[in-house]
């Protein structure tokens, strides 16, 4: 008999239109590439097939177009024009119609999990426990069923924790890290040559210097398992106070170089409107100066804009930043702090930072700075105090008292002479403590939770009832604290919340051997930064490696920045 191919149909048995009773019948199965694979439902990701380092991976693309043109009905591939013309025709039977194809039904996006060695869970690390996000990289589950291990990403030798956050950033300070010395006296005004460095380079550095530099610094916090920052920005104009070519320019400069890099950034725009206490409002430096609470609210409106506009989605929100009670006079402040009420956002302010500071407020309002802000009612939860390195005991209370949150900069602080941050009042006060690194002399916040513990076991002082899990207490502090002082939608692994984690292999050097319940806090007062293995920012992978994907570049040109600032 004579067989007659028909082209196949997406759907339809290739089969059609042979007589399979016929003696000479032969059947040979073809595999369609187009739905084959559908046939057998996803394939769960494994060692051999991993899913893309994005949110997670995205639905079936679907079939293709067919391969190959069709060569019609009744035409086998020996027939056409000229070919055996002796034979007789063939008879003609119709064609059927092919069926119509059934509808497409939407296939779900399959869900990416992890599973490593133990997972920390808020109080704990457990083992045997796989975490699993939806396409937008939020946790969707967390599971121990013996199916779910097996799609999971396995993470031998490695446990997860919530990524840290960064409560207090100055990215572009980066630029200043060793280049400055404390001169050989006792006095606190005796910062070295630090002003005159920072004039100097205030004066030349451009939006794409600030974005090279902020780069830099962010990319050495995704390093060290930061996976949020809340950057203070107080550059506003060019250094003679003339409006910058693009409202909001430097601004933009560090939203890019963040999301460059892959880390949550909450932009806090700073106010600066006087040089400090006792002085006139517009006196502050040209290139900082907000030249009224009016001027200061209508830029951070273009940046809210702005960011609505070029970064849909949790990566990056906007708060204020008003520098300082000697920066910005009380009323201001409380005209500030009620737009930020409006915009609920929130508000940090540098408080206490020296001891000079504390005793011009008293002189200037015959307030302690914390009495001042409670007196007009600007102290909430939504309020960050910034260093309180030197506030007076009835100021923490009273911070304690109003739940604000404090965030300590101590490598910063120590670094700058300002003294050693008063942990001990500040437990026993109840206050919620988070952790910022500040001027960039390092980016290790871990460091820093380990500066506040040497400075603890050094007070013979301390009180009783202050915890005594310090590993926990501070690492909430490196995370969930920091990430309420922001906004932040991380800081803790659970159902709900964007995947942002970082990984630490538990046979590094520095931490091998740890029990699980010794864990935590031999990752957080003992591990090398080398420990950090991998980190991810909403279900996608910032470092692998112990390396970022953009780490040669960004180091090259933050090198060629160095060299052009500093080689004059």
């Amino acid at each position: 008999m004579r067989l007659r191919p028909v082209a196949p149909v997406i759907g339809e048995n290739l089969t059609h239109g042979i007589d399979r009773a016929a003696p000479s019948f032969l059947l040979v199965t073809l595999q369609n590439p187009l739905n084959s694979r559908d046939r057998r439902g996803p394939v769960a990701p494994g060692p051999s097939r991993s899913p893309s380092p994005g949110r997670g991976p995205g639905p079936n693309r679907g079939p293709g177009p067919a391969s190959g043109p069709s060569r019609g009905p009744g035409q086998s591939p020996n027939q056409g024009p000229g070919r055996d013309r002796d034979r007789a025709p063939a008879q003609v039977r119709p064609v059927v119609p092919a069926p119509a194809p059934a509808p497409k039904v939407p296939v779900a996006p399959r869900e990416l999990g992890w599973l490593p060695d133990c997972v920390y869970t808020g109080d704990k690390f457990e083992s045997g426990l796989a975490f699993f996000v939806d396409a937008a990289g939020r946790i969707t589950r967390f599971s121990r069923e013996p199916a779910d291990l097996e799609m999971a990403k396995r993470l031998p030798g490695q446990a997860a924790l919530p990524g840290l956050v960064n409560a207090h950033s100055h990215g572009w300070h980066r630029i200043f890290r060793g280049r400055f010395d404390l001169k050989p006296q006792a006095d606190r005004a005796a910062l070295g040559n630090w002003r005159e460095l920072h004039d100097q380079v205030l004066a030349r550095l451009s939006d794409e210097d600030v974005y090279d530099a902020a780069r830099e610094a962010f990319m050495e916090m995704l390093l060290a398992g930061i996976t949020t920052v809340g950057e203070c920005h107080f550059l506003h104009h060019q250094p003679d106070g003339t409006p910058l070519p693009e409202a909001g320019g430097m601004a933009h400069a560090v939203l890019r170089a963040a999301q460059d890099v892959g880390i949550r950034i909450a932009l806090l725009n700073g106010a600066t409107l006087r040089a400090g206490f006792g002085q006139p409002v517009g006196s502050a430096s040209p290139r900082v100066l907000s030249a009224s609470v009016d001027a200061f609210t209508r830029s951070t409106d273009l940046l809210f804009a702005h960011v609505e506009k070029n970064f849909p989605g949790d990566d990056v929100w906007v708060g204020v930043a008003p520098h300082s009670l000697g920066a910005v006079p009380i009323d201001a402040l409380k005209a500030i702090s009620a737009y930020a009420h409006a915009k609920r956002c929130r508000v940090h302010l540098q408080l206490g930072e020296t001891a000079a500071e504390h005793a011009a407020c008293v002189a200037e309002y015959g307030r302690s700075p914390a009495a001042l802000l409670a007196e007009h009612g600007l102290l909430d939860k939504r309020f960050t105090a910034i260093h309180g390195a030197h506030l007076s005991d009835d100021d923490i209370r009273a911070l304690g008292a109003a739940r604000v949150t404090v965030c300590a900069c101590p490598a910063s602080e120590l670094a700058a002479g300002e003294g050693a941050f008063p942990t001990t009042k500040f437990l026993a006060a109840g206050v919620a403590l988070a952790l910022g690194t500040d001027g960039q002399q390092q980016t290790n916040l871990l460091d820093d939770a380990r500066l506040l513990e040497f400075q603890l076991r050094g007070d013979r002082k301390r009180p009783g009832a202050f915890p005594t899990d310090l590993g926990a207490a501070f690492f909430q502090a490196a995370t969930v604290t920091g990430a309420r002082s922001l906004g932040a939608p991380g800081g803790v692994l659970e159902v709900g919340r964007p995947a942002d984690f970082f990984t630490v292999n538990v046979y590094d050097p520095s931490i091998v051997g740890a029990s699980p319940e010794g864990l935590l806090g031999a990752v957080v007062f003992a591990s090398n930064p080398r420990a950090i293995r991998e980190v991810w920012v909403g279900a996608r992978q910032r470092v692998s490696g112990w390396a970022h994907p953009l780490q040669s570049p960004v180091v090259g040109r933050f090198a060629d920045l160095q060299k052009k600032l500093w080689s004059s």
